[in-house]
């Protein structure tokens, strides 16, 4: 998948480009092609269900303000098929080429996205039935912003209405070509300097005789690794969106690595989807006579099916729970209160969530619970051997992770092209010299582009 994830990229951004000179009054025309050949090529199979779903929900939405419940029908057969999806036994995992598994190698009939696809899906038919807006006026449009390749692979969630609007005004200008390519080189910085270093350190612990509570350090090294793989990509592709002038979600708010308890932390993690499950499930259910007097079993019940998100398995479920539980329990001794407190205060709540962080992103790495437990209950052992195999890569995640903090303090709430767009000139220089010398000397090219994201 780390060729799709990178490959299939720089393809759609050529098709774009290209083709937005025979569009040019008419860029989502150009978008759409662009995501219809990419897929085409690198994922035919994602391709083939995304256009009968976009069939299948176009149909459906123009019909939802006659009486038959079209809008039940729609989302059963999209969270229908999604379940199936991701309960299945994988038949194409024993599809054999020259005794290659073709599914593991290449990924070209893995469906890409498809949890993204259905959420949308899903809200475009749900604000339809609410009235806050009209059918698509034609498939083309609706398959514009359900096939749009830069959010399939990671996100964002977005409505139709505020994609649609930006694509009906897409065009390329010097400042957007700027803009994006600014957070292009961002986001590989991120991902080949930070996350495919932590993602090595990570093999190497995983493969180690690590045990007892020094698996812990398992869990933190993961923590990190999916916070910079997976804000990478979105920087990544918002980046590709803005060349285009079209302005995809923030999912992250900056620093969310020192969040200061659980509540802070979901505020500003994967905030689209989180938004997505407030705005589409818990709302939908507190008006009912049942969940009224229960808001807090509702959100304990709300981060379960986050959890499941990523996977239908005890073990998905179990991290909701957790994730759930942990806020409640927040809520009842009142912890979020002591964000305004002293430093030292701070200090102790940031490593009190990263210990925290660290033993929930223990349940995505082991296969069972039983497995997790087993290596927790052994005798405490940290293999010394990892730090000098891996001394000189720790050093430069350190060092690495060290100068985006301070990135991250210096450009404050701005996203990276504003940041950079508003620095003196020769600030703004040093700092992609600085980014293109740390990407060609220290970046780890071994795994390719790797969005863990995808399995999802």
């Amino acid at each position: 998948m780390a060729q799709i994830g990178l490959f299939s990229s720089v393809v759609y951004l050529f098709f774009a480009l290209s083709f937005s000179f025979i569009f040019r009054n008419h860029a989502w025309k150009a978008l759409l092609i662009s995501s219809i050949l990419t897929l085409g090529i690198f994922m035919p199979l994602t391709l083939l269900v995304f256009l009968i779903g976009s069939g299948i929900v176009y149909q459906i939405g123009m019909n939802i303000p006659s009486s038959f419940p079209w809008k039940s029908l729609g989302i059963g057969i999209l969270t229908g098929f999604l379940i199936l999806y991701k309960l299945k036994e994988s038949w194409i995992d024993h599809l054999s080429l020259l005794e290659v598994n073709f599914w593991e190698k290449t990924g070209v009939w893995q469906i890409v996205g498809l949890s993204f696809f259905v959420f949308n899906a899903i809200s475009y038919l749900i604000d339809i039935k609410r009235r806050f807006i009209q059918p698509a006026d034609s498939f083309l449009k609706l398959a514009s912003y359900l096939l749009y390749f830069p959010t399939l692979h990671a996100g964002p969630l977005h409505r139709f209405t505020y994609l649609s609007q930006q694509f009906d005004q897409a065009k390329i200008t010097e400042r957007s070509v700027t803009n994006g390519m600014r957070l292009i080189l961002w986001g590989l910085f991120k991902n080949f300097v930070i996350a495919q270093r932590l993602n090595q350190l990570l093999i190497s612990l995983r493969g180690s005789e690590i045990a007892g509570w020094w698996t812990l350090l398992i869990g933190c090294v993961f923590f990190f690794y999916i916070y910079f793989s997976f804000s990478s990509f979105i920087d990544f592709f918002q980046g590709v969106s803005e060349i285009f002038n079209i302005r995809l979600k923030d999912n992250f708010h900056k620093r969310i690595y020192f969040s200061r308890n659980r509540h802070e932390f979901w505020k500003g993690w994967h905030i689209t989807l989180n938004e997505w499950f407030r705005d589409y499930f818990f709302y939908w259910q507190i008006k009912f006579k049942f969940w009224r007097n229960k808001p807090y079993l509702l959100l304990l019940v709300t981060y379960m099916l986050i959890g499941l998100w990523h996977g239908i398995s005890w073990q998905y479920l179990l991290w909701g729970f957790l994730n759930g539980a942990w806020i409640l329990a927040e809520k009842a001794l009142q912890l979020p209160k002591f964000r305004h407190e002293g430093l030292l205060k701070q200090s102790l709540s940031i490593i009190y969530h990263i210990a925290g962080c660290s033993f929930i992103a223990l349940v995505f790495i082991y296969p069972t619970l039983g497995d997790l437990w087993d290596k927790i209950q052994m005798p405490y052992y940290f293999p010394t051997e990892i730090w000098f195999l891996q001394r000189r890569n720790i050093c430069i995640i350190l060092i690495m992770f060290i100068l985006v903090d301070l990135y991250h303090l210096w450009s404050k709430e701005e996203r990276m092209d504003s940041f950079l767009e508003r620095v003196s000139p020769w600030k703004r220089r040093l700092i992609y010299g600085q980014l293109v010398l740390s990407i060609l000397v220290f970046g780890d090219f071994s795994g390719g582009l790797n969005n863990y994201y995808l399995a999802f």
